[in-house]
């Protein structure tokens, strides 16, 4: 009887474990595809209070304030200036301290793109190791509070 017992039940609690390890292996690599926890973020650009259309923005993870996160968040601006950023294929930043740094955006060669003026800022907005832009990206965030604000 003992023989015919772990048989029947040794193979089923050994299936059954198979079972739960897949189980287990296939949640973690949902959860993997599935990416970071994303905060939607969007804004206006503005110069000295007037609208900047046609920049780019990129959001860069500010360690020193202990955000370590491996997304360079990015939108670009319309022609009114409104922005919002996608990281990881979607909508969105992770939360944390970010270094916001704007350019201008320049259509790459041979794209038929048309030649636009482009806007006047200071530099140091366009460099992560000089600009003054720091933002904290969290879930509960009012409303304006990812508006930017250049000189």
């Amino acid at each position: 009887m003992t023989d015919w017992y772990h048989r029947r039940f040794g193979n089923r609690l050994l299936s059954e474990l198979c079972l739960l390890m897949t189980a287990c292996c296939l949640s973690s690599c949902s959860s993997q595809e599935a990416g970071p926890t994303l905060v939607p973020v969007s804004g206006m650009v503005r110069v000295n209070g007037e609208p900047l259309p046609k920049v780019g923005i990129s959001f860069r993870p500010d360690a020193e304030q202990g955000n370590t996160a491996p997304y360079q968040p990015g939108g670009a601006a319309d022609d009114t200036g409104k922005y919002e950023l996608i990281a990881a294929a979607k909508n969105g930043a992770p939360p944390g301290w970010y270094k916001v740094v704007v350019f201008p955006y320049t259509p790459p060669p041979g794209s038929g793109a048309p030649k636009v003026k482009l806007p006047t800022f200071d530099k140091k907005y366009s460099d992560p190791a000089t600009t003054e832009l720091r933002i904290e990206v969290k879930a509960d965030a009012p409303p304006g509070a990812y508006d930017l604000e250049l000189k």
